[in-house]
């Protein structure tokens, strides 16, 4: 897509339609392995039914350090080797080389393994992790590459660019594009976020003022961030609203406005991927996905815990109720 296009998405029938899908039920044969600390440390007696209906187990150690957030399995695993893996990292961690700690014929076989049966991969925050950029690389072309699969979901973070070099930013960003040719990949930033990244990747000097920004000024920015990267999606968010560019469509969706605390919590994007995975997995179009992803991160900061099906319906009919409100109207430029 060449042409700025910008569609305001209606909120209210989406959320009319995820409320009969939750009613429904979210039930899925998928294993969702996820950062858990509900004491829930052996697979042995780890692996439950969460509240969204997903069997869910916690987050093999191997995963976490290559950066990991989340991925969700087809099927059934066996992770009786894969938690037996150990690698030991050096005390002065040199960034360029750590994927060589992980690069012998037993890891690499059973990260195959796991991968193979994978349908989301979900990162942490790219500029968070220590040699993110060699590790993914190294993980790209040593386990997934091989297994020549296309139809893979990736969900990468950037976090905040601003303690990283341009070149370093570069590479990450070419780095993520190269995973596209193995699934779709969705880039997410938050509105601070992309426009750091915008700097960095125009030269521009980060101390530049950057008040007085349209919303048309901000999406032509966001726009230019997309056409930089071969990504399926570029998804954005404000307090007030989430952007999405991709190849077919670009469109602005209304949230529901949380506290800050919810907004800035530790866990608010694990919770927020926990809900798009599913709707990738139930094969929702994507602004659903979005949008549920935004009712389980929105749900779990106000209950602060995991939501059942009530506790979702509760939230989405609760939305759809602001959305009548003449203070929840949103206009756009």
């Amino acid at each position: 897509m060449e042409t700025l296009n910008m569609e305001i998405k209606n909120t209210a029938p989406v959320l009319t339609n995820l409320l009969q899908i939750v009613e429904s039920g979210l039930l899925s044969e998928n294993i969702y392995l996820t950062l858990i600390d509900e004491n829930l440390n052996q697979f042995s007696s780890g692996l439950r039914i969460n509240k969204l209906g997903v069997t869910e187990a916690p987050l093999p150690e191997i995963l976490k350090l290559l950066g990991v957030r989340s991925i969700t399995l087809n099927a059934s695993h066996d992770f009786t080797a894969l938690l037996k893996l150990s690698v030991t990292l050096p005390p002065a961690q040199v960034e360029q080389y750590l994927w060589t700690f992980f690069k012998n014929e037993t890891v690499i076989a059973e990260l195959r393994s796991l991968f193979s049966n994978c349908r989301t991969i979900a990162f942490d925050d790219w500029a968070a992790i220590t040699g993110a950029s060699n590790l993914w690389n190294g993980l790209l072309a040593d386990v997934i590459r091989p297994l020549d699969k296309k139809d893979l979901e990736f969900i990468f973070y950037l976090g905040d660019p601003g303690n990283k070099l341009s070149f370093q930013v570069d590479e990450a960003i070419d780095l993520i594009s190269e995973f596209s040719h193995h699934g779709q990949v969705t880039f997410a930033l938050d509105a601070t976020e992309a426009m750091k990244l915008w700097m960095v990747l125009n030269g521009v000097n980060p101390d530049t003022p950057v008040d007085g920004q349209t919303p048309s000024d901000l999406n032509k920015k966001y726009f230019s961030i997309f056409r930089t990267m071969d990504v399926s999606r570029l998804l954005i968010y404000s307090a007030d609203n989430a952007i999405l560019f991709s190849r077919n469509q670009q469109f602005v969706l209304s949230r529901k406005k949380v506290e800050h605390h919810i907004e800035i919590g530790a866990d608010a994007r694990q919770n927020f991927i926990a809900g798009f995975s599913i709707g990738l997995l139930k094969h929702l179009d994507i602004a659903h996905c979005i949008a549920l992803g935004l009712i389980v991160f929105g749900c779990c900061g106000e209950s602060n815990t995991k939501p059942d099906q009530q506790g979702l319906l509760l939230y989405i009919r609760n939305w759809i109720n602001d959305l009548q409100k003449p203070e929840s109207l949103h206009l756009y430029e």
